[in-house]
């Protein structure tokens, strides 16, 4: 609901931070999205079969392994990781990488 604004042309905070953090949940769900739709050409074959992308949070990405033997190998290569992602969202995005272990489907791909 829109408050009105006020007769001395202020507007209420509700309505200023609603609006900017809607901006901000689209633009980390538009890097997700663009994430996903790349992320085996940002990470390589191997990588992405034992991997998926969970979430954005600010400059975090949150992203599922299948297990803890992948889990080792990712942090070691996880500098690597983080600038072939920016490099495929195209701005340094992405400032840290937690990986958890969990389900990785199939994505159908081939």
């Amino acid at each position: 609901m829109k408050r009105r604004e006020k007769k001395d042309g202020a507007t209420h905070v509700g309505d200023i931070l609603s609006k900017h953090m809607g901006t901000l949940a689209g633009r980390a769900d538009l890097e997700l999205l663009s994430l996903w739709k790349t992320w085996t050409e940002a990470v390589g074959e191997e990588v992405a079969r034992h991997t998926r992308p969970k979430a954005f949070k600010g400059a975090l990405l949150l992203v599922t392994v299948d297990s803890s033997v992948w889990i080792h190998h990712l942090s070691m290569m996880k500098d690597e990781i983080m600038a072939r992602i920016n490099t495929q969202l195209g701005e340094d995005t992405l400032r840290e990488i937690r990986f958890s272990i969990g389900h990785v489907e199939e994505d159908g791909r081939g």
